[in-house]
């Protein structure tokens, strides 16, 4: 059963992927995700590049609607959105490793832009940006994940700060801040 607390980050999480704010997540949503990045990196439609960042977003789509325990899901509600949170919490953690890898993957298969292997704090600030997270608490919350202060997130890093975020109930996590200030 979710605290409280927990029930505040994926409800957080949830309004943070309902990009259009209209109290559903759908593929649209992740399709305004991957226009924002398209925008921001200067790509343009039709290119190369545009034509990967869509299909990177949808598949992000497609591996989000795979954990939410219904079949042919076309849009997600914040209810169901708490259910996979139960389910993870309560589970027996092997579904939410499996989510964990592949989420983190994704984040590096979208921001990892010179494919170094890490996060930048510009890769971080780019991840706020098109998901339209309070930029302003970009820095602080790359400094919280950090964990050993050489300037860049590892994989090793942004997966403790995941699960912290996702199953944690501790309100000094470091990972709470992994989308910014939410009332942490």
């Amino acid at each position: 059963m979710l605290s409280e607390f927990q029930k505040q980050k994926w409800i957080h999480f949830f309004n943070i992927l309902d990009f259009n704010k209209n109290g559903k997540i759908t593929i649209e949503d992740f399709i305004a995700i991957a226009e924002n990045l398209c925008v921001l990196w200067g790509v343009r439609e039709g290119d190369e590049e545009h034509k990967e960042i869509m299909t990177n977003c949808k598949n992000s789509w497609v591996s989000f609607t795979k954990a939410i325990p219904e079949d042919m899901v076309m849009e997600v509600h914040r209810n169901q959105v708490l259910l996979l949170a139960d389910e993870f919490i309560g589970g027996d953690g092997k579904n939410f490793d499996e989510y964990i890898s592949k989420f983190v993957g994704e984040i590096f298969s979208q921001f990892d832009i010179n494919n170094d292997g890490y996060i930048s704090l510009d890769e971080y600030v780019d991840l706020f940006m098109a998901y339209h997270i309070e930029i302003r608490y970009s820095a602080k919350s790359f400094t919280k994940l950090d964990l050993n202060g050489d300037d860049m997130l590892s994989r090793d890093e942004l997966v403790a700060a995941v699960r912290q975020y996702f199953i944690g109930d501790n309100k000094e996590d470091r990972g709470n801040w992994l989308f910014g200030f939410w009332n942490v």
